[in-house]
């Protein structure tokens, strides 16, 4: 037997349906392959409740232009087709939610070729019925069909016809890293600048997108209506307006951050005459690349993801990467170190661990002990929101010394994800006196009065850092011996030592800062660590090292750690907890070798964290006596 567009023999697999039956059929319908995306190309979506919840991709996507007008299912010949019906009903219905003003899917088709069944994505019928033999020209139901889904009955859709369509979806981790690289790489092409001013600038714009897109997500839980006009980062909004409407929205979000930074309850971001300094061209470009991402979406509790993703996509080379990690390397040392929730017995007040890191670059390590400690709120806590608010004003402390846009940035990464960078501080963590020069303006000497003040009083659960490998401290130079002369390791030999590397300093000022007991996991060049070659002065310093921490594991990591930022040094991450006396016995010491976190020499991103999960599942044994 044989319809118009294939034998019913030459359908026997579901790759036969889509080839000879699915892919003619949408043809005859008037569709081009600009109209049609199969399943490599369609986002998946969460459908279903409960335990029934599971990420759906359908088998194709049918589109008018950029709106979706058909779902359809391609299966097997010998699979019952009417459960995928419902699969296609639930995928519209959620990429129905994201359109404000339409809902421009209104039909799925689910088929195995010998049947095929149409349903309107709202009602709980089947709306045709056809037959292998029913796919011929002249035949009643295709010409139903036809009037439904062709591409001549599609754009005669309201969601086509009508301007106030506006997309606005979750969109997946891969695309969005792909279109942030994108987006930052036409903003060094446009401008004509460096990759940190076009990074830095890029920022501006997705501060500005994430507090519009809170807006419109805070309207959704209200349950408000929301029409195009709602949506204030969009091309259609700027082409209403005028060129600079975006610039506005900026200095909008700048001032009423000013305010708080005025009584205190912030840290600086932004300059207080601070804009976005890209024409107004470009920013028109990066806002139609980004407008119809729900960035609030994306984020699962506070973990980071969009501007992580963003740091991911655009940290490279030795300009930026020196203040990124890895992710997965942070990942790892996060749940190495087993952070914490405690409960006083006698208050019941719920103590979470106190984290430091006094080199934090675009705080990584912050973000990611921030959605830690989220996920560990106790289930039997009263107060979950008041228990957020105490991790997130009282547990998470970050040091830079950069001089350049990196502290702004970390700040604003923070106030983006929960925290408002009120403990982000800009000093160099070094300086044991924390010297406050002459000069200085106001705001800054406040700042540090403020630091000097904190570091005096307050002790730490938790350092998880990574500080800079090759600088160092050196005698000749007068305000850098000012401060080697504060060090203990700087004389372990009898007389100053002429410079001395930061990454060793970082350790005697963590063992000032920690509790005792408390934990200090850091990455370090592996020359700190291996005896050969190194002469006196460095068997001196693990002695002392030795006598102020206890080991407790060494992960060594791959030579390609840090390739993204143009860097081969070998390293490790180190575990140490400090002393609670000078005799406390050495237990006996994780070892491990890292081959793959989840990068290869290029950097680019292979796995979630190569072989590092399962490093921290054998030290969790080795802790718990397993081994």
């Amino acid at each position: 037997m044989k319809n118009k567009f294939c034998e019913k023999s030459a359908l026997r697999n579901e790759s036969d349906v889509e080839q000879f039956f699915v892919a003619r059929l949408l043809k005859d319908l008037g569709y081009k392959d600009i109209n049609i995306l199969t399943k490599h190309a369609i986002p998946a979506y969460v459908i279903g409740k409960g335990q029934k919840r599971q990420s759906h991709i359908p088998d194709y996507q049918v589109r008018v232009g950029k709106t979706p007008v058909v779902i359809i299912e391609a299966k097997h010949p010998a699979e019952p087709i009417d459960k995928y019906i419902t699969e296609a009903q639930d995928y519209a219905t959620v990429v129905n939610r994201g359109f404000i003003g339409k809902n421009p899917i209104r039909y799925v088709l689910a088929t195995n070729g010998i049947k095929t069944k149409l349903a309107k994505v709202d009602e709980n019928k089947i709306l045709l019925d056809l037959k292998f033999e029913d796919f011929v020209s002249g035949n009643e139901k295709y010409k139903k069909l036809q009037e439904y889904i062709s591409l001549e009955a599609s754009k005669k859709s309201p969601a086509i016809t009508k301007e106030e369509v506006f997309e606005f979806r979750t969109p997946d981790l891969a695309e969005l890293k792909g279109v942030f690289k994108q987006a930052h790489d036409l903003i060094r092409r446009k401008q004509k600048i460096g990759p940190k001013k076009a990074f830095y600038e890029f920022t501006k714009l997705l501060f500005v997108k994430m507090n519009e897109d809170k807006k419109i997500e805070d309207k959704f839980d209200a349950k408000e209506a929301v029409s195009i006009d709602d949506f204030n980062f969009s091309t259609y909004k700027i082409e209403k307006t005028n060129e600079s409407w975006i610039n506005t929205l900026f200095q909008q979000y700048r001032d009423d951050l000013e305010r708080l930074v005025a009584k205190g309850e912030k840290k600086r971001i932004f300059q207080k005459d601070e804009k976005i300094n890209l024409s107004p061209s470009t920013i028109k470009a990066i806002v139609e690349m980004i407008e119809s991402f729900n960035l609030r979406s994306v984020e699962d509790d506070i973990n980071g993801k969009v501007f992580e993703t963003f740091l991911e996509a655009a940290v490279r080379g030795k300009e930026l990467g020196q203040f990124f990690t890895p992710r997965s390397v942070v990942k790892f040392m996060v749940r190495m170190a087993e952070l914490r929730i405690k409960r006083d017995k006698e208050t019941g007040n719920y103590e979470p661990d106190s984290i430091l890191d006094g080199s934090c670059g675009t705080g990584g390590f912050l973000i990611f002990a921030l959605s830690d400690l989220f996920y560990k709120i106790p289930k039997s806590c009263s107060n979950k929101e008041a228990l957020k608010k105490k991790i997130r004003e009282g547990s998470l402390f970050g040091i830079d010394a950069s001089e350049d846009d990196i502290v702004p940035i970390t700040r604003m990464n923070m106030y983006l994800h929960g925290d408002g960078g009120s403990h982000i501080f800009l000093a160099d963590t070094l300086d044991k006196e924390l010297l406050i020069e002459k000069g200085l303006e106001r705001e800054r000497q406040d700042e540090m009065k403020e630091l000097k003040t904190l570091l005096e009083k307050k002790k730490f659960d938790v350092v998880l850092t990574n500080p800079p490998f090759s600088m160092k401290y050196e005698q000749s130079t007068p305000d850098e011996k000012r401060i080697l002369e504060q060090y203990e390791i700087s004389s372990l030999g009898g007389s100053l030592v002429r410079s001395l590397k930061s990454n060793l300093m970082f350790l005697e000022r963590y063992h000032d800062l920690l509790k005792p007991g408390g934990k200090l996991l850091t990455v370090i060049d592996e020359s700190v660590l291996n005896t050969e070659g190194q002469g006196k002065s460095m068997q001196k310093f693990r002695e002392w090292l030795r006598s102020k921490f206890i080991v407790r594991a060494v992960v060594s990591l791959p030579h390609n750690t840090f390739v993204n930022a143009d860097a081969g040094v070998k390293t490790s991450v180190l575990y140490l907890t400090k002393r609670v006396s000078e005799d406390e016995e050495q237990p006996p010491v994780f070892m491990a070798i890292s081959k793959d976190i989840g990068h290869n020499d290029a950097g680019r991103i292979t796995s979630e964290w190569g072989d590092l999960g399962n490093i921290l599942e054998s030290f969790q044994k080795f802790q718990n006596g397993d081994y």
